[in-house]
């Protein structure tokens, strides 16, 4: 009995063994721009400096184009460039259905037709290899993907609709630490959470806002409280956590605010407007795209005025969709208008009488800072800050671009990419601790030797009791 019972004690000492790999916590800050972090003052940055001395930082994240949130959250969960990841923006037209996207809260936003054809996301790659995965208000995290489905309760789902939905982003921090430490020693574990307040903040305030200085220190607060957490219960030496951001925003300049209806002679030509601000699609039919186009490439009313330099950026430039730039990575996207207008950073094109998604009253439009111009404005770039064994420690690098992270994060996971994608690695590697290139899949043989023993154990118990 005795040799039975010190067996029996070895089984049970050997399972209580090391984490089977390393963990995630992603934190993505909406709106949390490396322009304003940087001109954040350093008593409200503490916690986010903390992270950036154990770990990593980089000058900043370039967004895919358009900048506006849709576009980055897909290209972070698949690496993939707009026009290969199929969320073309924010808000989105589909002409043969009649269909609109509107930033996962209208009565369209479910149908197959944005999904078809989708990459497989981070978390059913991650899901399918058995990571333990949890979403917090983090888009589509909840939406079955082919033979899989994240078991995310409603109210974690992501409604850009409610203002309020991250408030309560210090409250899940124990509900992660524990499933952490309880559950690491069976299966990796992968948080995925969303805080919005910081640009919901931004549009609704504007810069240099009371309302933008305290989002930003409370965020700031609750990351070191986080890391004071996970410090506390040890699990760094298991766990990375990873701090960024999609895009930034910029001011809306009111005395550059231009309507399209000055610029159209005859209305009917246009038949739908899709976004605003910084990024406008407008649908036409084929015959009428060409006056379209001209109509808006010689209006007057945003033609500069005055003493005008002509390498100055103009207020509006108008393309063809064959004319986008193929830096932008986006005019082979799907759901395409034959006319697309981009402004100049800070100014605004917007619609009263054209058909318009989103329509005219909604709260976008009266937005004081927006997003969606091009990823190399400074205002646009994001935030990358990291730590955790995965990660070197106290060290600052270059820019990386947004689709670069999903490998990383993989990586981290011991997993493969399950899709070729538009990421480079050599923008990333140097951030890893030696041994990246030596995480395959995380090998369970030792537990599954544990338990077979274990069950011999109670055999041998049955036989001689």
């Amino acid at each position: 009995m005795n040799l039975v019972l010190i067996l029996l004690g070895l089984v049970l000492g050997s399972a209580a063994r090391d984490p089977i790999g390393q963990n995630l916590i992603v934190i993505l800050a909406d709106g949390y721009g490396a322009t304003l972090l940087n001109n954040t003052k350093p008593d409200a940055t503490f916690g986010i400096r903390h992270l950036a001395t154990n770990g990593v930082q980089v000058d900043y994240v370039t967004p895919s184009f358009p900048t506006h949130t849709w576009p980055q959250w897909m290209s972070l969960s698949t690496g993939l460039y707009t026009e290969n990841h199929g969320f073309t923006a924010d808000y989105m037209w589909d002409r043969k259905t009649n269909f609109t996207f509107e930033r996962g809260t209208g009565p369209n936003d479910t149908e197959d037709v944005w999904w078809d054809d989708a990459k497989a996301p981070l978390w059913y790659t991650a899901g399918k290899a058995g990571v333990d995965v949890h979403c917090y208000w983090f888009a589509h995290c909840h939406r079955a993907f082919y033979d899989m489905v994240v078991q995310v309760p409603e109210k974690r789902w992501a409604n850009l609709d409610d203002q309020h939905q991250t408030d309560n982003l210090r409250d899940i921090f124990p509900e992660i630490a524990n499933r952490i430490s309880k559950y690491q020693v069976y299966k990796q574990q992968m948080f995925l959470i969303r805080y919005a307040n910081i640009g919901n903040a931004q549009k609704e305030h504007g810069p240099e806002s009371d309302e933008v200085e305290q989002e930003v220190a409370r965020f700031d607060l609750y990351i070191n409280e986080l890391q004071q957490l996970l410090e506390d219960r040890g699990l760094f030496s298991s766990t990375n956590l990873v701090v960024m951001s999609d895009h930034g925003y910029t001011p809306l300049q009111k005395e550059e605010q231009f309507f399209m209806e000055q610029c159209l002679p005859d209305y009917s030509l246009v038949k739908k407007v899709v976004n605003s601000h910084s990024m406008i699609m407008v649908f036409t039919n084929p015959e009428d795209e060409g006056t379209v186009h001209y109509e808006f490439s010689v209006c007057e009313v945003w033609s500069p005025m005055g003493d005008y330099d002509e390498n100055d950026t103009p207020f509006v430039k108008t393309y063809r969709m064959s004319e986008l730039p193929d830096d932008l990575h986006w005019k082979n996207s799907r759901f395409m208008s034959g006319v697309v207008l981009i402004t100049k950073p800070g100014t605004s094109v917007v619609t009263k009488e054209l058909p318009t998604v989103p329509h005219s009253g909604d709260p976008t439009i009266d937005a004081k800072q927006a997003s969606g111009w091009e990823p190399y404005h400074d205002d646009m770039k994001g935030i990358f800050v990291a730590r955790g064994p995965a990660f070197r420690e106290n060290e600052r690098f270059g820019p990386i671009e947004i689709v670069d992270v999903y490998q990383m994060l993989l990586n981290i996971l011991s997993i493969e990419p399950a899709h070729p994608h538009n990421g480079t690695w050599t923008n990333v590697e140097n951030m890893l601790s030696e041994g990246w290139e030596n995480r395959g899949p995380v090998d369970s043989s030792a537990f599954r030797s544990s338990g077979t023993l274990l069950c011999s154990i109670f055999v041998l118990l049955h036989f001689f009791f």
